[in-house]
């Protein structure tokens, strides 16, 4: 698709997120720009304030602020509703920045604060300034524009605000483009270790011929690891399974004390970092590494942010700390497959799976599979069944309408809508939030998603996934639909002033509360079947919405953070459960009792059983017997299976003259994925990336 077909693709699906009210487009395309900057690892979390002051040339329509880096970043947007893509000139990049910078320069100042009016979001933003801005070491403007940034553009300003280092960056329509249809989960990462080091950073090639993975030896010093971390944050980090704690645990602490008082024994003392690298470069005799694209920290979080966070005690000195650094160098193809092993291996402290956070967990590829197979019904007076897609890899929604003919693609489309599609992130939210931790749900799409990750783990580890059934996934549709469909009404709630998000999790997760207090279940199966939120249950949950707006406005006296902060915390939870609210009559139709609800889940159970099993026998058939032939020659090496599972690999290396039966298929996919935790790579192709 080129970048004109995909700008209108990209409008078309904005004005239906929005409705028909141009009035709200703006402030969705805000939305959705920061939310794909938040998925990219760039900011934890954010607030839109949509906030502009013409007369005084101040701007602001959202921000983000990272505790952990001191960093606070401020987004403009450039939206404009022609239709065509249109030109970001020199001239309007350079107006967007001075309203950001204006809007924080005069938020210093307590009396601009102070004159505005409480309920509007903003203001906590300009409070907010004014009470950190002495503390805030790293400011970032950001300007969000669906025009594209004219080639006459050549360089971005460099200069201060209010005496604090900024950085300026421009999200225009081309890189939206870029990396909305790259395939990738991130936008790629360039390290030019040049730039730290004259000749590179010397390393030590630890690969043993042709057939093995290119990996290096690399000793790293802890001023080019606070430096990465400082520009890259948790980009470094997105495939890491552990969360950098502060240093509130031992290990943590130990890493501080040894940087401060004994650096020169860092080295010794550390375990280092496992990374890996989609290409790197190297020179001299292939021990000075260069460049290297697309790093990943694998292991090593905490000792990376140690570092970092060690660096910005006053007089600590990094020039003796060094760190070692184990780098593989993994293809963008082999990535899901060897990088979440590394992880498993290396983290052996970790009592949660790592594979929980990766994209090829079976419980991802059980939901990939449900979105592919069943079709949602179609809503009233329309034909066309559809699939709720779910989009397990990012890239997946465009990379599937990459091969395919005009005609192909609108019948792609049409049978699976923009609109409901939806990835990892969006599914974790929609869980937790019935689940009742609309706190947790708050604190940003990449954190809930780790939490949702670890108890994910151990649910699975129980009883293998089979909670997770068609009626699992239904339900889940039904969930999503209450969300989409509540955020859209609260948009255009004439009590609507700000915090759309927070609002909408508390409003579920406060209905999913009053639902069980009456012994009873939401009836999600029955608005799967409709694909719409029922007219009643929407006037019920606007009410309870509206409500939840004036419980987050008015906190508590003794609770000095702000709105968002306080959203995040289970205070703010616990008073949104002690609210009295009354259910209204028309809802007890799409409430179900325990026993209906019982006898839903044991069908669903059953049916499950027997889908597993024919899935099971699809995939032996499908992978071929050359695949089952390259376990068999790797069995026989390495001797990990039983006889019967050989027994069976035997029938499925004839196919197809000879196919497994729907049970025999079962031991062997089970056979295969126990083979894979002791080394069997299928597919796997030796690394021989040049210099």
């Amino acid at each position: 698709m080129n970048i004109e077909d995909y700008f209108k693709e990209f409008t078309q699906d904005l004005h239906a997120q929005a409705g028909a009210e141009g009035d709200f487009l703006r402030s969705t395309f805000v939305e959705h720009m920061c939310s794909l900057i938040e998925d990219d690892g760039f900011i934890p979390s954010f607030s839109q304030t949509d906030y502009k002051h013409t007369s005084r040339g101040l701007a602001v329509d959202a921000w983000a602020y990272d505790e952990d880096l001191s960093k606070l970043t401020m987004f403009v947007s450039d939206y404009r509703d022609t239709g065509v893509l249109e030109t970001l000139t020199q001239g309007e990049v350079t107006d967007g920045f001075k309203r950001l910078g204006r809007f924080f320069e005069t938020c210093c100042k307590k009396d601009f604060p102070g004159s505005l009016d409480e309920s509007m979001p903003v203001t906590e933003l300009a409070w907010f300034i004014f009470e950190k801005h002495r503390k805030i070491l790293q400011l970032s403007l950001v300007i969000l524009s669906n025009a594209r940034l004219s080639s006459r553009v050549l360089k971005l300003p460099d200069k201060s605000v209010a005496d604090l280092p900024a950085s300026y960056e421009v999200w225009d329509f081309e890189r939206i483009y870029r990396v909305e249809t790259s395939g990738r989960a991130r936008e790629e990462i360039e390290i030019d270790f040049c730039a730290f080091e004259n000749e590179g950073i010397p390393c030590l090639p630890a690969h043993l011929g042709e057939a093995s993975m290119k990996s290096y030896l690399v000793v790293m010093p802890g001023r080019i690891v606070a430096e990465l971390y400082e520009k890259y944050g948790e980009r470094l980090l997105e495939q890491n399974v552990r969360t950098f704690l502060q240093f509130r645990g031992n290990i943590n602490k130990g890493m501080r004390n040894t940087i401060v008082n004994e650096p020169h024994m860092f080295f010794s003392y550390n375990n280092g970092l496992s990374a890996t690298a989609e290409v790197v470069r190297t020179g001299g005799n292939d021990d000075r590494l260069l460049s290297v694209r697309n790093l990943q920290i694998v292991n090593g979080g905490q000792t990376t942010a140690s570092i970092f966070t060690a660096a910005r005690i006053p007089k600590v000195d990094l020039s003796g700390v060094y760190v070692q650094v184990k780098l593989s160098v993994i293809s963008a193809e082999q990535v899901e497959e060897i990088v979440p092993r590394i992880s498993e291996y290396s983290n052996t402290q970790n009592k949660v799976s790592a594979a929980d956070f990766f994209s090829n967990h079976p419980f991802h590829r059980k939901v990939e599979e449900f979105s592919r197979r069943l079709w949602a019904p179609s809503p009233a007076n329309l034909v066309q069944e559809t699939h709720w897609f779910y989009e397990r890899a990012r890239g997946q929604f465009v990379n599937k309408q990459a091969s395919l003919s005009p005609s192909d693609r609108r019948k792609f489309l049409i049978q699976n809508p923009k609109t409901q599609m939806f990835t990892k992130t969006d599914l974790a939210k929609y869980v937790r939030t019935f689940e009742g931790l609309p706190h947790e749900v708050s604190k940003g799409a990449q954190k809930n998603f780790s939490g949702f990750a670890g108890a994910l783990g151990k649910r699975w580890d129980i009883n293998d996934g089979h909670e997770f059934t068609e009626l699992w996934f239904k339900q889940l549709i039904g969930k999503a639909i209450m969300f989409r469909q509540l955020d859209g009404l609260v948009l255009r709630a004439g009590w609507y002033n700000g915090y759309k998000a927070n609002i909408v999790a508390y409003a579920l997760a406060k209905f999913a509360q009053l639902v069980a207090a009456r012994c009873v279940y939401i009836d999600f199966l029955k608005i799967w079947q409709m694909q719409k939120l029922p007219e009643c249950l929407a006037d019920q949950l606007l009410d309870i919405a509206e409500k939840v707006n004036e419980r987050l406005s008015s906190r508590p006296e003794s609770v000095t953070s702000n709105v968002s902060e306080w959203a995040k915390s289970e205070t703010c939870w616990n008073a949104v459960r002690s609210e009295k609210i009354q259910l209204h009559g028309g809802v007890d139709e799409y409430l179900i009792d325990v026993e209906h609800n019982s006898e839903l889940e044991k069908d669903a159970g059953r049916t499950d059983a027997i889908q597993t099993a024919i899935h099971a026998q699809i995939a032996v058939v499908e992978k071929g017997a050359d695949h089952w032939k390259l376990l068999r020659d790797w069995d026989s090496n390495n001797r990990k299976l039983t006889e019967k599972e050989l027994g069976v690999l035997d029938i499925a290396c004839a196919i197809p003259g000879r196919v497994p039966t729907e049970k025999q298929s079962h031991i062997l996919i089970a056979a295969e994925n126990r083979a894979k935790t002791e080394g069997f790579f299928p597919g796997s192709k030796p690394q021989n990336e040049t210099k």
